[in-house]
């Protein structure tokens, strides 16, 4: 593992950074827990066990007896566009380890996507000893053992009768694993966005068309903020292996592949990580903008102890 390093990013580029990034961000001196870990690896399963023992180890987000809640970004088939199921199983086999008595997917994983990993054959009791929210799957319609209705959310502007999974104020541990990608109508698809996968086809529907406009962005990346606030993540693990730059959500597209695994507990670093990214300032995405209004998070990188290692 690399050395640590503490450097103020000015420019695109530094030389020893990870990946030529738009947005200036400091580097972790050593002292303490940083805030986002960043592991650059070939090999996804390590990188993102590194990445979440620089945080302070899965001891800090999962306790012994407890339920585990994730929402993984798993539905897109084309390379680039959904969460390295290496990145997924790595985590689930480290609360597993940590004593979790119930491994819970929020919205269903298919096979499919599991047949991916060359890591599945060793890893399947995993996933055969997981639960899942089956009921979830797009177009989600509500029914009323697996969804509650939020009239309200506190804080929230836009969205009321809120249709989401149940299981999110349910499970003592949240982890969200999103992919850092394009997306047409939000530019940016991270953490913040991948909350819709918690959410029924109705309740959908209305972030894209509440408004009385198809897609409007300051209604679009309201709602977001608004979903945000119903529950934080305990723990984000995010991919940035290889996703596509434009044509998103479902591809093709042109794909980069820094290979980077990114861990935390802001959805509002992350996306702003992301942006960078994807040549942009987390200040021209809006639902970035919103959440980081909303107390959600930090959008100034600059502001945190951000890890960077090479394995």
């Amino acid at each position: 593992m690399n050395r640590r390093k503490f450097i103020y990013r000015t420019s695109g580029y530094v030389a020893g950074t990870l990946i030529a990034h738009s947005v200036p961000f400091k580097l972790f001196a050593g002292a303490g827990i940083p805030d986002l870990a960043i592991v650059k690896s070939s090999d996804y399963y390590k990188a993102t066990q590194i990445a979440i023992k620089e945080l302070g180890g899965i001891n800090r987000f999962v306790a012994r007896g407890s339920s585990v809640g994730l929402l993984v970004n798993s539905d897109f088939i084309e390379p680039g566009t959904y969460c390295n199921p290496d990145l997924v199983l790595a985590t689930m086999y480290l609360a597993w380890e940590a004593g979790a008595k119930e491994l819970v997917f929020l919205q269903p994983v298919s096979n499919d996507y599991w047949r991916r990993s060359s890591l599945y054959t060793r890893l399947s009791f995993l996933v055969d000893g997981s639960k899942s929210v089956k009921s979830n799957v797009f177009p989600a319609v509500y029914n009323l053992e697996d969804f509650i209705i939020l009239e309200t959310i506190p804080g929230g502007k836009n969205l009321n009768n809120v249709e989401i999974v149940r299981k999110i104020r349910e499970v003592d541990t949240f982890i969200n694993l999103p992919i850092l990608k394009h997306h047409g109508s939000t530019i940016v698809t991270g953490a913040l966005k991948n909350m819709m996968g918690l959410t029924t086809r109705k309740t959908n529907v209305t972030f894209h068309l509440g408004s009385g406009k198809r897609n409007d962005p300051e209604y679009l990346a309201q709602c977001i903020t608004d979903l945000n606030l119903v529950r934080k993540p305990d723990l984000i693990v995010a991919d940035a292996t290889r996703f596509i730059t434009s044509n998103g959500p479902e591809g093709p597209g042109p794909v980069r592949q820094p290979d980077l695994v990114i861990a935390g507990t802001d959805p509002v670093a992350i996306d702003a990580i992301a942006a960078g990214y994807l040549d942009m300032q987390p200040s021209d995405i809006l639902s970035i903008t919103k959440a980081y209004e909303a107390g959600l998070g930090e959008m100034d990188l600059t502001k945190l102890n951000i890890l960077e290692t090479t394995v």
